[in-house]
């Protein structure tokens, strides 16, 4: 079980709030925890019908994993968001290079003094969207989380910016991109002294954001609801939930587009996936033949689980 103090974390009151007390250094300095890394997916054994942690000692540590891996098209990148005591939560990265992948460290861009979290890769791996609290260029306010977007070129990273302001205003949260460059994401507003949450998405035109459009009451049904995975096609979308019904704190269900672009009722998905526990922040790999999400069930702090997706067929 993973190490725990108790601290509250300026984060949504669904989420968890306990951090470990060992810090990131101590995390990761696993001992011969590289010395197989030659895996598509890092970890030794592959996905099976049956939820496992991801990566153990690796990616899913003593540490509190704030996001599904984001891995890279071609399977050479992953990033994913943690969170350190008494630190800003940062993005690590791993590279895979000759067939062998690197240790975790942090990404370049990151922020000395402000919370990164929720990565995101654009479906040709050309962009990395992820929200943060950093200070803006133009000096404006920041008020809460903003989306920003990096691209990452054959020589590296580049200088991070912020969104569009037609969808990063400053109370967006997690987010996932489609193949067209649609952007779906949760915000959290204040209205009448509670937390509102909603899920919209906005279309990439000529290179420009359109307005956000809310998605319908089905999903957007007054309950805290968040972390949107879009699928490449926008075929399936996925969110986290603690309306009622569902198995635990937190639950995550399943949309599936209609023949008339709509979209289906939202599915829980079941217990396969949810648990009497948090479940949140689902992610499909870029192959499509694995499911990941966060869950507590086996402990105080989160870690990153991962079954096959083939499961997600028999959810129609």
């Amino acid at each position: 079980m993973k190490k725990t103090l108790s601290l509250q974390l300026l984060l949504p009151v669904t989420c968890f709030v306990i951090l470990t007390t060992r810090c990131l250094s101590t995390v990761y300095a696993q001992e011969n925890s590289f010395s197989l890394l030659d895996k598509r997916y890092i970890d030794r054994d592959g996905p099976g019908t049956d939820a496992t942690v991801f990566a153990k000692g690796i990616v899913s540590t003593e540490g509190y994993e704030h996001s599904a891996p984001a891995f890279s098209p071609d399977g050479n990148m992953v990033v994913w968001g943690i969170v350190e005591r008494d630190k800003p939560s940062i993005l690590l990265e791993m590279h895979r290079i000759a067939g062998k992948w690197s240790k975790p460290q942090a990404v370049p861009f990151s922020s000395k003094i402000s919370d990164d979290m929720y990565p995101s890769f654009s479906v040709d791996g050309s962009k990395l969207f992820f929200g943060s609290r950093r200070p803006l260029p133009s000096g404006a306010a920041v008020n809460d989380i903003r989306i920003w977007v990096v691209d990452y070129t054959s020589s590296g990273w580049r200088t991070p910016l912020p969104l569009d302001s037609a969808v990063s205003q400053g109370y967006e949260y997690a987010h996932s991109v489609s193949k067209n460059g649609t952007i779906f994401f949760s915000t959290r507003k204040i209205e009448a002294d509670k937390p509102s949450w909603n899920i919209y998405y906005s279309r990439l035109l000529k290179g420009r954001y359109q307005q956000p459009e809310k998605l319908g009451p089905a999903i957007n049904d007054g309950s805290y609801v968040d972390g949107p995975y879009i699928s490449p096609d926008e075929s399936i979308l996925i969110f986290e939930s603690d309306r009622r019904g569902g198995a635990g704190s937190n639950d995550l269900y399943i949309c599936f587009r209609q023949k008339d672009g709509s979209w289906g009722s939202p599915k829980n998905m079941g217990p396969k996936v949810n648990s009497s526990f948090s479940e949140r922040f689902a992610g499909i790999s870029p192959d499509g033949k694995c499911f990941f999400f966060s869950s507590n069930r086996d402990g105080a702090l989160p870690d990153i689980y991962w079954l096959s997706a083939d499961f997600i067929e028999g959810l129609k």
